[in-house]
């Protein structure tokens, strides 16, 4: 029970990876206010974590916008009004845009850089106050493969991402001083309802597969088992961290038959 009594906001919180997490979270103990923008999807989520938990109130949510840093902050004062605390929040919030750089419009551009890394940005400033107040927090952020390893038609999703890691970084010598770690998670390609036009279809994940050592794709249990680590004293003296969970894609080219 690493996080027993621990508070984790999770936006994203009805994505793949996101509920993923959460489910962990509340089965090692902690409470977890999960952030998306569906109401529905979010009172189904709320029900099913309750309900693994065995504790009424082991989840919440609220409604939000990870455009907006107003309503990022009112989903941290949320987390400190319904727990009392603030200890982590994980940023699974992201994009997948798959195109050659001559077919990415100046739109498409900025709209990957303000989903990725500007929406981590808006959670930074938004968890910042309860845990400087704390003197203690962990925060997760999402790169990706493609931020390491240049990839064809990833090149706005590839900056984004790389964004996001310079961004961690930076922020993880500022905070320091608080207690709060800020780290990055770096998936390949994950099997979630994001991904399904490259995983429901054989040809693209066959492709996808062999691009990784491994030989398989991650699952949302092998992302949410390394954000999990990094939010419990386990990555105590751990920040300004990048941490591959991509089946060795961005450590070098997977083994062919011959060798």
């Amino acid at each position: 029970m690493r996080l027993s009594g621990r508070t984790i906001v999770v936006a994203g919180g009805t994505g793949g990876i996101g509920s993923e997490v959460a489910r962990g979270v509340v089965s090692e103990g902690g409470n977890v206010l999960l952030v998306a923008r569906d109401a529905g999807r979010l009172a189904e989520r709320t029900l099913e974590l309750d309900a693994l938990a065995g504790r009424t109130g082991a989840a919440s949510s609220i409604v939000a916008d990870a455009g907006s840093l107003a309503a990022l902050s009112a989903a941290a004062a949320e987390a400190v009004a319904r727990y009392g605390r603030l200890d982590g929040w994980v940023h699974a919030v992201g994009s997948i845009l798959l195109k050659p750089i001559s077919a990415t419009s100046e739109d498409d551009w900025a709209r990957q850089l303000d989903l990725n890394a500007g929406s981590a940005f808006r959670a930074l400033h938004a968890a910042l106050g309860p845990m400087r107040r704390q003197r203690t927090g962990s925060i997760v952020l999402f790169g990706s493969a493609a931020a390491s390893v240049g990839l064809p038609n990833h090149s706005a999703i590839a900056a984004a991402k790389a964004a996001v890691v310079g961004l961690a970084r930076s922020a993880a010598m500022d905070l320091a001083r608080y207690g709060i770690r800020v780290n990055v998670v770096s998936p390949g390609l994950v099997r979630t309802p994001m991904s399904s036009a490259i995983t429901g279809n054989e040809t693209s994940l066959k492709v996808s597969q062999a691009m990784h050592p491994t030989g398989r794709i991650s699952e949302p249990a092998d992302v949410a088992a390394a954000v999990l680590y990094l939010l419990s004293d386990g990555a105590a003296n751990v920040t300004g961290a990048v941490l591959p969970v991509d089946g060795g894609m961005a450590a070098g080219r997977p083994p062919t038959m011959a060798s």
